[in-house]
């Protein structure tokens, strides 16, 4: 199945680039655009539909549910969309479902969660394209099951390979696929190396490194860009921690390590990456800024 666009919606510059950074890490995704506004939302999803829209609901301007109401009547049902709010009253996700919200996530929500919801979007879209019909309604509870509903800790979880998953694939893919999730769940301890994860799986440490090499990876280099990824997401949080710090609670051993690990994975180190972020996340309000003042705009 080819690669999802998502278009992020979010007013804060800086969350929405966490979310860029995290569902570009998703295999299978890609980000098609990034509006800071319900009004540049709508006119993002007018012009180049996505396949999913992540969706703040706190929009100044446009709030998120007339967003949501406008692409429904402009595109239908076609547009998966996954809310972001931090609303968790009862009646407000009952509004999100009678407009077709496939998830909702509530603030804050985890690297791991966002993945996952992704990824239940994927399959359900997967299954439907892959299938002209269903032989009956287990068929079809199977399909919306596997796809949706979040299953209790005794049963593995939507994220995890199944049996049927092993049968239609490689083995050695879903073993990895596994081992991404024990790595999102679990990477950002000092102590997670590849064997403690090996060890986990009940495989082997060469086993483990077969099914990485068949995407071109090594299991170190998954460990490391979730270190990086999380070490990010502290260093843009709103808490203003000492890169010690930042290292400590991201799983690596030192600063010095952590350096390491964004120069080879953003080519800067933290603190020159997180200057370009900063500098990054202030361009859409100087260019609204810019827009208002240009001559004719609005003419």
């Amino acid at each position: 199945m080819p690669e999802l666009g998502v278009l992020i919606v979010d007013d804060e510059p800086m969350a929405a680039q966490l979310h860029r950074m995290f569902v570009e890490g998703t295999p299978g995704f890609v980000v098609t655009g990034v509006a800071y506004s319900g009004e540049e939302a709508v006119e993002m999803m007018t012009s180049e539909p996505p396949d999913v829209v992540l969706l703040d609901l706190q929009l100044p301007g446009i709030s998120g549910i007339d967003v949501l109401r406008m692409l429904r009547t402009r595109l239908g049902n076609e547009v998966d969309v996954i809310a972001v709010t931090a609303d968790r009253r009862a009646r407000s996700i009952d509004q999100m479902r009678m407009l077709g919200v496939a998830h909702y996530l509530a603030k804050p929500f985890s690297v791991r969660e966002l993945r996952t919801q992704l990824r239940s979007v994927a399959r359900v879209r997967t299954a439907l394209a892959s299938r002209q019909s269903f032989d009956g309604q287990a068929d079809i509870d199977g399909v919306i099951h596997n796809g949706f509903v979040e299953i209790g800790a005794s049963v593995a979880r939507p994220d995890d390979p199944t049996e049927q998953d092993i049968l239609a694939g490689h083995p050695l893919d879903a073993l990895r696929e596994l081992a991404d999730r024990r790595i999102a769940d679990h990477g950002h301890s000092v102590d997670f190396t590849l064997h403690t994860l090996a060890d986990t799986l009940h495989v082997s440490a060469r086993q483990l490194q077969r099914a990485y090499a068949r995407a071109d990876r090594a299991v170190q280099d998954a460990i490391r860009d979730h270190r990086v990824g999380v070490a990010a997401m502290l260093i843009l949080g709103a808490e203003r921690l000492t890169m010690t710090e930042v290292a400590r609670r991201s799983g690596f051993s030192c600063v010095r390590t952590m350096r390491r690990a964004f120069q080879e994975v953003h080519g800067v180190p933290p603190a020159r990456w997180r200057a370009m972020q900063t500098h990054a996340a202030k361009e859409p309000e100087s260019r609204r800024k810019t827009d208002r003042t240009r001559p004719g705009r609005g003419e």
